[in-house]
């Protein structure tokens, strides 16, 4: 008996040892089934994450290769060049200009809103994407003659839906300069290069624009302008900015600076203490600091962001600064782009012919909007004669004529574009704000 209970308790423990393995064995294999199910599941999550990346670059890709045939290099090998892109940019109403474009009879404000309205548009229609010297400029617009229109928001919307097709950072910025370059020319349809040109100025216009409008920003600006801070370089440049003799805004590092810092002096508190903008407006303040502005457009760039960012000007160079502009004013009372720097014309040699000195939109938009950002007030004499100025050379279409400062063969003279903002600009800033 003794015998046949120490078995049955032995076959008891067996039993219990066997279910507690079992068991064991089961729960690991559940386990092990869940995380199977879960590796599945994130493999492919990750297959249509990859599948949508692929996809969109694929679209940004193609939509880069259609700016491109819009472009005027695309046209260059036609027999038929340059009369093929004249018509072809003129069907677009964006230009050409023309110094002997006729003068207008009757000032109208309300004709150059309409005007730069109507190329800003055309713009995003034609090329899909943001450029300083016709939308982007346009979205500094001040509300007071821009706000309500119906163009306006379509120009937002543009960069908005501009900056929503870019590739993510990791598929679109390269380290080394010459092959970001190359692949900017390679015009293939693999081709997802972004360069800072786009991805600092792109966020920046519209950022002054949506702050202007409503004081805030978006969540989609938001996250544009933290983007461009990631790619800034520790000296406070970005070292992509494309830099190519394409006055005045294409030809140094400083402009992008300056427009970034213009934006972190408007930006609210709670934007400009994150982390991303404390570290990006500390490194746009060494660089001004540790790089002078080389020439009067830069300067005058300097006038306008010391309006908004406190100590970036001190009141000796504001004085100075904007002594030297008003210094520049011509006897007919406007003030020439080709005076802001030593600009010469084509690549920019030493051999090539200096830029065009006549008084036009650009230089006098810009010289008299600056100065009544530094403070000299529109009763000025200065400011006065060049709202006068203004007044007296509006062409018929309602723009304000000025050369590209590049003044390469065939040119469309686009800085016409930006002249006529800055005129609106210099124009409201001044209190002429009606016909």
């Amino acid at each position: 008996m003794h015998s046949q209970r120490f078995t049955q308790q032995e076959n008891s423990a067996v039993f219990l040892t066997r279910s507690k393995a079992l068991i064991i064995v089961l729960a690991v294999l559940i386990l092990f089934g869940c995380e199977h199910s879960e590796l599945v599941q994130h493999n492919q999550e990750y297959e249509v994450v990859e599948a949508e990346r692929i996809q969109h670059n694929h679209e940004y890709a193609a939509a880069e290769a259609r700016r491109y045939s819009k472009l005027y290099r695309a046209f260059r090998d036609s027999p038929d060049y340059p009369a093929n892109y004249l018509a072809d940019i003129a069907a677009d109403g964006l230009g050409p200009y023309a110094r002997e474009d006729p003068l207008a009879e009757i000032f109208s404000i309300e004709r150059s809103v309409d005007f730069i309205e109507g190329v800003a548009t055309s713009w995003g229609d034609r090329y899909g994407c943001v450029t300083c010297h016709t939308n982007g400029f346009f979205l500094t617009l001040p509300p007071s003659i821009i706000n309500n229109r119906p163009g306006y928001q379509e120009v937002q919307e543009d960069a908005r839906e501009f900056i929503r097709s870019w590739p993510l950072p990791e598929d679109a910025h390269m380290e080394d300069a010459q092959k970001a370059l190359e692949a900017a020319a390679s015009n293939s349809e693999n081709n997802t290069y972004l360069e800072d040109t786009y991805v600092v100025a792109t966020p920046a216009f519209l950022a002054i624009s949506e702050l202007q409008s409503t004081g805030a920003l978006s969540p989609e600006v938001i996250k544009a302008l933290d983007r461009a801070w990631s790619l800034q370089e520790p000296e406070g440049h970005w070292s992509n900015w494309v830099v190519c003799n394409w006055l005045p805004f294409e030809s140094d590092y400083h402009f992008g600076v300056t427009l970034m810092a213009i934006v972190g002096g408007l930006a609210p508190d709670s934007y400009m203490q994150t982390a991303a903008a404390q570290q990006g407006m500390q490194r746009v303040r060494r660089y001004l600091s540790e790089n002078e502005p080389v020439n009067i457009q830069n300067r005058g760039m300097m006038l306008w962001a010391g309006r908004y960012v406190e100590g970036l000007v001190n009141e000796e160079q504001k004085e100075v600064w904007v002594q030297e502009l008003l210094n520049l004013q011509r006897s007919d009372g406007g003030w020439a782009s080709g005076n802001l720097g030593d600009w010469r014309q084509g690549d920019g040699a030493q051999s090539d012919p200096r830029v065009a000195i006549e008084s036009d939109g650009y230089g006098t938009g810009f010289v008299m909007y600056v100065l009544m950002q530094a403070g000299v007030p529109t009763s000025d004499q200065a400011i006065q004669r060049g709202v006068a100025w203004l007044k007296a050379n509006q062409r018929s279409r309602g723009h304000w004529w000025t050369q590209s400062l590049k003044n390469i063969p065939n040119t469309l003279n686009f800085l016409t574009h930006t002249g006529t903002t800055f005129a609106l600009k210099a124009l409201e800033a001044a209190g002429v704000v009606s016909d």
